[in-house]
């Protein structure tokens, strides 16, 4: 189609990113629904300015997107720089081809190690070293969000993200909180973890626990153009079908 003839639309798209405060905000009117189905239906090509409303594609598919996977299927972590550029959007080319960081490459899942090496004993942890190191010589860990300055916060950190693992390693996942796992499907459908519970992801990853679950917020247009040939219909319940074929196979 020609960008003469391609229909023109104005799409009231959120700058924020789509998982600020939830990974899924609050669910759109019905009518919005439709028209973003609708539109995607009628020209799906990436071109089309819908796919630029990650947050409003997200939202249409809402619970649809939740999938459970093996956390052993998790290829990799998109780098935290690259994530901020994508908040706002839902396709992604060659997403499984960036510089994703393996699982087991992760720090977070040498502070697992830790965790399953050390339990309370803190100090004996690499983990409590490095902050403690890393304070005393006057540039101190952001650990999610908390400045590990003195102790009693590096002592804290160690000792939630400890009772994590333990939670995990005694009774699986059962996660259902406001903060779910972003996934992103490559190409081929293989899945990557873009951001929010990496401790999670990783204290299953460690464990081998079965499934974890979260959200899918971002997917590679050829993954999203096979979903339509193998099942048909518009993107959105294309991508619908396909997720439910990708959860826990």
């Amino acid at each position: 189609m020609s960008s003469a003839s391609r229909p023109t639309a104005r799409w009231d798209c959120s700058t924020s990113g789509a998982t600020k405060s939830r990974t899924l905000p609050s669910t759109p009117s019905a009518s919005r629904k439709t028209a973003i189905a609708g539109a995607l239906a009628l020209a799906p090509g990436a071109w089309n300015p819908a796919w630029r409303c990650g947050p409003a594609i997200r939202r249409t598919l809402g619970g649809r997107a939740r999938v459970a996977i093996d956390p052993r299927r998790v290829i990799g972590k998109l780098p935290a720089s690259e994530m901020a550029a994508l908040k706002t959007r839902f396709l992604v080319p060659g997403l499984a081809d960036r510089a994703l960081t393996p699982i087991a490459v992760l720090h977070t899942y040498r502070d697992v190690e830790d965790f399953a090496a050390h339990g309370d004993d803190h100090e004996a942890s690499r983990l409590f070293r490095w902050l403690k190191q890393a304070a005393a010589e006057g540039r101190p860990i952001n650990a999610r969000g908390v400045v590990c300055d003195t102790e009693a916060k590096m002592l804290d950190y160690y000792r939630t993200y400890l009772a994590l693992f333990r939670s995990l390693q005694r009774d699986g996942y059962q996660y259902s909180g406001d903060d779910e796992i972003c996934f992103g499907i490559g190409a081929t459908g293989q899945v990557v973890h873009m951001r929010r519970g990496t401790h999670r992801l990783v204290s299953a990853y460690f464990l081998g626990l079965p499934s974890v679950t979260g959200y899918v917020t971002h997917a590679d247009p050829a993954w999203v153009a096979e979903c339509r040939a193998r099942h048909g219909g518009g993107p959105i319940e294309a991508m619908s079908a396909g997720l439910r074929a990708l959860s826990m196979t």
